[in-house]
């Protein structure tokens, strides 16, 4: 029998670059004109056509699939129709949640024209087993992606996007760097100001004066879109500090300095310094060993101890509340040699009119009061201020003092009593929220140790386990807010 409801459709393309094509592609062209002959042939009128090219199947954040689904939401279709499930997405739990849930309760069928799935019918049990294929097919390619990276860059082969300082791609072969002239003699006076003493502050100011252009606004004008946006703002002594450090120059290909986490999300985090993985004599090189060894120490030799050694932790996940803008950690040698390392809001200290919060946090807060000592000493001079009123009292009765001072003073215990309750019952809740924070700290400790066992915790760790943390949280400076991967809820101390 002939269905008699209207159905207004939306066909949905997608292509990953996984899948070998870049552009509309005829894979694209391909899902194209087997959907559009579906739909016809079916009597299906066709609303519009959602086309995400060169998207992951694990990202659901794509343009078009989000458009498909605000469609949804204003009820402009009740029909999807893709060309199979791995179309519609490879994450088997996302893809569940939408062929499941979303599209049934949003009242919309979902077709998969090649694994036969049609959510009219009661027969789709296999879905579910199709969506754990895709998934598993996602997770084997990451690997193997993966592993081939590897490969070429123990090759010695250049795979990153983007091109360093000085160097641009031969374009006889895309994964082999040639010197760029134009910028060869800015790299070699970077090396020769830091070779007279010069730091890294003060080389570039130098540039600056100069006029010469930074690498991001260098790479704009020689026509690089990604980097449109880039103006010519000045050096600064981060850039010159990793121009200097960088072994690209010497001609060797550094790799490995960062690992992804998690395949679906392309999470990355820093991979300690001795897991690089650094091929030597891939291109040609700017500047000498010598050269390089000589400014390496005069860098090392005027690096404070304390500075040097002192990793940042949570470096890229700690924000400002306020305005949003992460924090930096920043070194202060205090008299008497003491040293405070201290994360400030980045916007507040160059621009007190766009932050005016001046949110700190110190790296280390360590907690030296014991907090049931100070109620217990607490709850003794309560006690003793209530023995003291009852001593007045009995001594206005009895004439000893007059009434006009039994009254000042007891009036002034009272009062001090009442801040003394105030301040237990302040301690005591601190004390829940520090008997939380353990609890936390215990379920932190015991997530870290499903896959590997530490003594101390490092930056791989953090980043692993923590997505952002917000300093001055709910108009209180002091408050930190902590956005644990594993914990659905924030944690705030």
């Amino acid at each position: 029998m002939k269905e008699n409801k209207i159905y207004n459709t939306t066909l949905y393309c997608r292509l990953s670059l996984d899948d070998g094509n870049v552009g509309d592609s005829g894979s694209i062209q391909t899902q194209k004109i087997i959907l559009e002959e579906y739909a016809k042939s079916h009597g299906f009128k066709i609303y519009d056509i959602y086309v995400d090219d060169g998207y992951s199947g694990l990202n659901f954040n794509r343009p078009g699939f989000q458009r498909m689904i605000q469609d949804v939401q204003n009820k402009k279709i009740n029909l999807v129709i893709t060309k199979d499930l791995s179309r519609l997405g490879r994450d088997y739990i996302m893809t569940g949640y939408y062929t499941e849930n979303y599209f049934k309760d949003n009242r919309v069928r979902y077709i998969a024209i090649n694994d036969g799935i049609d959510t009219i019918n009661d027969n789709n049990d296999i879905a579910p087993f199709k969506n754990i294929l895709n998934d598993m097919y996602a997770k084997d390619l990451s690997r193997k992606v993966k592993a081939a990276k590897r490969s070429r860059n123990q090759r010695g082969l250049y795979t990153a996007a983007q091109v360093p300082y000085g160097y641009k791609k031969d374009s006889l072969d895309n994964n082999h760097l040639i010197v760029d002239e134009e910028v060869r003699p800015v790299i070699k006076l970077i090396y020769k100001l830091a070779l007279q003493g010069y730091g890294c502050p003060k080389i570039a100011r130098i540039l600056t004066e100069k006029g010469i252009y930074t690498p991001g606004y260098y790479k704009r004008i020689k026509g690089d879109v990604r980097f449109a946006s880039f103006k010519n703002k000045g050096w600064t002594y981060v850039t010159i500090r990793k121009i200097l450090g960088d072994v690209v120059y010497l001609g060797h290909i550094e790799s490995n300095k960062y690992e992804v986490i998690n395949y679906k999300t392309k999470k990355c985090v820093p991979v300690p310094k001795e897991r690089h993985l650094i091929v030597k004599n891939t291109h040609e090189a700017i500047i000498s060993q010598d050269d390089f060894d000589s400014v390496q120490s005069m860098i090392a030799s005027r690096t404070h101890p304390w500075l040097h050694d002192h990793e940042n932790l949570f470096k890229g996940i700690i924000h400002c509340a306020y305005c949003g803008n992460r924090m930096a950690l920043v070194h202060q040698k205090r008299p008497y040699g003491n040293v405070s390392h201290t994360y400030k809001c980045t916007t507040y200290m160059r621009n007190k009119e766009q932050c005016p919060r001046p949110n700190t946090l110190l790296h280390r807060q360590i907690k030296e009061i014991d907090i049931e000592t100070k109620i217990s000493k607490l709850e003794i001079r309560k006690d003793k201020l209530y023995q003291l009123t009852k001593k007045i009292y009995n001594d206005a009765l009895n004439e000893i003092i007059d009434s006009d001072t039994s009254s000042k003073m007891i009036k002034e215990y009272q009062e001090e009593q009442k801040k003394i309750v105030s301040e237990i019952e302040t301690l005591k809740n601190l004390q829940k929220e520090e008997d939380s924070t353990i609890e936390n700290y215990k379920l932190l400790k015991e997530k870290v140790n499903e896959f590997l066992e530490f003594k101390e915790l490092n930056s791989l760790i953090v980043h692993s386990l923590i997505s952002r943390i917000e300093v001055g949280y709910r108009d209180n400076p002091r408050t930190i807010k902590i956005y644990y991967k594993f914990i659905n809820d924030s944690i705030s101390n």
